[in-house]
């Protein structure tokens, strides 16, 4: 007899449907069309196929497997008479492959630190890194550097350029210089420019940058009257650093989307409309994990303007996480873009905390 109470329980949830595995036949077709359609930007037919994957099968066995990945969404075929395309999952797929075989951490062949070489300050090293990150991939390059509220105030140098103008230096943990002229109503004389450096670095260094306005608030309060002026444009010059321009994004290459056939040129103006005001490119960076690299392929992207593009990024460390990537047409080399990205993030890193010290 059936129990009554089975009409009062909800069904068990439907798990969604699991992609299906492909055998090994059908991953070595799929990765072979993939590899030389970034090399050759044509379609790929089955003879071709047999060729590069070295299979001892005939092209029609091939074609028959390449029907089968076409109805799995791994493949498409743009023309009727035409060979086959890598489509997003495709290139997914491929990504996964590449990350369980460990074939996109081969260092690449240029060493990165002769290339980036030595830096002046964090700007220039950054400026550098993204530089070479676009040399090396011939992407448009993408380097975030730390967060800014999360650093530490270092130093604080005062520089008396004339009585009325004094030349702030301010420099934080992770090798960031800034500087800044104060303008001041009043003449100051060098002796009280002395006092307010010292002042400042007696209680502001060590600050985090984010908590100084309060800092400087009681120093302000605290000093004779003298001192007061200075030590306000010099607090002013100081809260600046919670604001930096660009959303602190460093951008290059990105000319070399011009010349990419892979890319629509429908979209072409939307995405360097998006290199241009790089706030929306810094919040897409911001979503990268501490320990593996992000991939980012085709409609997988949020961003709107962004679907014919595929992202490969990964974090650095110093005192604070920064961040470095490329961009560019969903048919790139990724084996090679993410062991050059690794490469880049790594010595970076390796930089950036020899500078502040750190081991």
């Amino acid at each position: 007899m059936a129990d009554p109470t089975d009409e009062l329980t909800p069904p068990d949830p439907v798990a969604p449907p699991r992609e299906p595995e492909l055998d090994e036949r059908k991953t070595r077709i799929l990765c072979a069309i993939i590899a030389e359609y970034v090399s050759c930007a044509e379609p790929i037919g089955s003879k071709r196929v047999v060729e590069i994957a070295a299979l001892d099968v005939s092209a029609a066995t091939v074609r028959n497997e390449m029907s089968a990945l076409e109805e799995l969404g791994f493949i498409n075929q743009p023309h009727t008479s035409a060979g086959r395309v890598p489509t997003d999952k495709g290139y997914r797929f491929f990504v996964e492959q590449l990350k369980i075989q460990s074939q996109g951490v081969v260092e690449p062949r240029v060493e990165v630190a002769e290339l980036v070489g030595e830096g002046v300050d964090l700007e220039d090293v950054l400026r550098k890194t993204t530089r070479v990150l676009s040399q090396l991939t011939h992407l448009v390059s993408l380097v975030v550097a730390p967060r800014v509220d999360q650093t530490r105030l270092k130093l604080v140098e005062l520089v008396a350029l004339s009585p009325q103008a004094v030349l702030v230096v301010m420099v934080t943990d992770t090798g960031r210089v800034e500087k800044r002229l104060v303008e001041l109503r009043q003449p100051v004389l060098e002796i009280d420019v002395d006092r307010v450096r010292r002042a400042l670095n007696d209680r502001a260094r060590e600050e985090r940058v984010r908590d100084l306005d309060g800092v400087l608030r009681e120093v302000t309060d605290e000093a004779p009257n003298e001192l007061r002026e200075l030590l306000a444009g010099v607090a002013g010059a100081l809260t600046q650093l919670e604001q930096p321009a660009t959303e602190n994004i460093y951008v290059g290459g990105a000319a070399s989307l011009a010349g990419e056939s892979a890319m629509p040129r429908e979209d072409l103006s939307r995405i360097l409309e998006l290199l241009e005001e790089r706030v929306t490119l810094a919040r897409v960076m911001a979503e990268m994990s501490d320990d593996e690299p992000v991939v980012k392929i085709g409609e997988e992207h949020e961003v709107e303007g962004l679907q014919t593009t595929a992202l490969v990024a990964r974090r650095y460390r110093s005192v604070n996480a920064g961040s470095v990537g490329v961009l560019g047409p969903t048919r790139m080399d990724y084996a090679a873009v993410l062991s050059t990205v690794k490469a880049v993030a790594d010595h970076l890193q390796e930089t950036l905390r020899h500078a502040d010290g750190t081991d």
